[in-house]
């Protein structure tokens, strides 16, 4: 076993590393998040799960139970205006949306939701999973 499968097997669950784990992961290899998800794709049989804004790994995809995001009910303005400056072609990256919600002190999920509220998609992933 390489350096890398033996650092992902020791948070893997089942074949598969949460989205907070990959990110520890790759912190603690020096690597982006970027860099850890292409080697895990390309060497290992890992998968990824839970991602942070609730876009997969919660349940089986084929019944439409991956995804854990619901649209927001209220979206503030200030925040509303802080993602469409970030948006492009109706598409804003996972890293916008996360420095977004650290700014504001707003979870990442509930920021998820108010994404999906406005009717984007949050693209890239960190991990390059989307």
């Amino acid at each position: 076993m390489d350096q890398l499968q033996t650092a992902a097997a020791r948070y893997a669950k089942n074949g598969e590393i949460s989205c907070p784990d990959a990110h520890r992961l790759a912190a603690e290899l020096g690597m982006t998040p970027g860099q850890l998800g292409k080697a895990i794709t390309e060497s290992t049989e890992f998968r990824f799960y839970r991602c942070q804004l609730g876009v997969f790994g919660y349940g089986p995809k084929p019944e439409g139970l991956s995804k854990i995001i619901l649209p927001a009910k209220h979206v503030p303005p200030a925040i509303r205006a802080e993602i469409e400056s970030v948006t492009v072609d109706g598409k804003l990256p996972c890293a916008e949306v996360w420095a977004i919600a650290d700014r504001n002190a707003y979870p990442r999920l509930g920021l998820a939701n108010i994404v999906e509220a406005m009717g984007l998609r949050v693209i890239p992933c960190q991990l390059g999973c989307f």
